[in-house]
């Protein structure tokens, strides 16, 4: 027996100022909150993608411990200008 996954459609209305709310069982979906900013990409075929832009934090916390300490990058600025000379 195959069992069929069906999505039914959330339909949004496109208001003045080209405003979209996004329905409340989306959001809760995609973990979207008030004043979370969306990252908005519309595609040729008119399909438009609405997806949750990380936070400053989230980022933070994603990229610590990644990038180079200052203390480790302090001083090869003015060791490549010197072999530039």
């Amino acid at each position: 027996m195959q069992i069929r996954c069906v999505k039914i459609m959330t339909l949004a209305k496109v208001g003045k100022r080209g405003t979209v709310v996004i329905p409340s069982q989306e959001r809760k979906r995609a973990e979207i909150q008030e004043g979370d900013y969306v990252e908005v990409t519309a595609r040729e075929s008119g399909l438009i993608l609405i997806r949750k832009a990380p936070s400053l934090k989230e980022i933070q916390t994603k990229m610590a411990g990644k990038l180079p300490q200052w203390s480790e990058l302090e001083g090869k600025a003015d060791e490549l200008l010197e072999k530039e000379a």
